[in-house]
């Protein structure tokens, strides 16, 4: 890894530096983001990316990033966290193009065996062949995941969709089949069946459909044991599209009235409905984020969560938030600063 690393520094040093290549226009895009927070501790982290775009078909990518810290901070410490070169075009003439990239990868295919696979490699994506469209990765760092992973898009005719993806992280081999069909206008239906071979397999079906503007229904089922563990699943608390086990239906609802977003899911397999009021107020001409949001558990009858946020946006691009969490009872504060050029 540590090679490889050095390669492609020595790479983008190269590349940018080549009178030829400062001849070719070369431009530079990025952002730089810092978010303090005040909840139970008073924290924060950093991040910059960089990369240049070398003519249309070559990139470069540079990233650097702090783990959270809790304050007094002593100095950030930003360390390489990406680093990678990306090309798009064919391999031989006439045949169709695709996307390669080398160095850092951050790849996802499926929630259910391929979320987020932050790796060190090379990886092939967008070859699209009629209907069809691919892509895959291969890990070379030894020291993280060594694994290798594709996914194979199908697209026979408008509102329907396909996708096959296989992952083999070290010794485990796993395998998704996802399907999205959209049977009637404001209609979507889509379902997933994922399995590690020679342990357990699960699936999910969910549907919404829009009864009319502003209003959402939606209902689902999935059967996720607790022995389905893919090494690559999405299991990410504060994401709607995890996979975490437990088996039963879901119902839900979102409606749009009156300058309000409410909205509200009943899960089976927890006994719990998770809802949340939310709409922008303007006050002296400045526009604020209001929600309240909570969680109530019917097994145990009572509130697991419920918290009030304000939210404002200044032209600026600094972002506040002020919370109150009336669980915990603990205020949350938090100021953000991310300038993109």
């Amino acid at each position: 890894m540590k090679r490889i690393v050095a390669s492609l520094l020595a790479l983008l040093l190269i590349a940018t530096m080549t009178p030829v290549v400062m001849a070719a226009n070369l431009d530079f895009s990025g952002k730089v983001a810092t978010e303090a927070v005040y909840g139970e501790n008073f924290g924060g982290n950093s991040e910059i990316e960089l990369s240049a775009k070398i003519g249309e078909d070559l990139k470069a990518g540079l990233s650097f990033g702090s783990e959270e810290q809790d304050f007094p901070w002593l100095g950030w410490d930003l360390g390489v966290t990406g680093l990678w070169l990306e090309t798009n075009g064919a391999v031989i003439p006439g045949t169709p193009e695709f996307t390669t990239r080398i160095g850092s990868l951050n790849h996802s295919y499926s929630d259910f065996i391929a979320k987020g696979i932050k790796t060190t490699g090379i990886s092939m994506d967008k070859l699209a062949i009629g209907p069809v469209s691919l892509g895959g990765y291969y890990s070379l760092d030894s020291d993280s995941n060594l694994d290798r992973g594709a996914y194979v898009k199908v697209k026979p005719m408008t509102g329907i969709e396909a996708q096959a993806t296989v992952v083999k992280a070290d010794e485990q081999l796993a395998y998704a089949l996802s399907t999205t069909v959209q049977p009637l206008t404001g209609a979507e239906v889509s379902g997933t069946y994922a399995a590690v071979h020679e342990e357990a397999d699960a699936y999910r079906v969910n549907a919404k459909y829009q009864v009319l503007e502003g209003l959402e229904v939606r209902a689902g089922y999935q059967d996720i044991p607790t022995e389905f563990n893919a090494a690559h699943r999405n299991a990410d608390p504060d994401d709607d599209n995890n996979v975490n086990p437990g088996t039963g239906f879901t119902v839900g609802a979102t409606a749009n009235q009156f300058g309000f977003e409410v909205a509200a899911d009943y899960v089976d397999y927890e006994n719990a409905v998770d809802y949340s009021i939310a709409r922008t107020v303007s006050v002296a001409g400045l526009d604020f984020n209001t929600k309240l949001a909570g969680n109530y558990d019917f097994a145990a009858e009572e509130a697991e969560k419920l918290e009030a946020t304000v939210g404002y946006n200044a032209p600026s691009g600094l972002e506040l938030s002020a919370g109150y969490d009336f669980i915990e009872k603990q205020p949350k504060i938090s100021a953000g600063l991310e300038l993109q050029f």
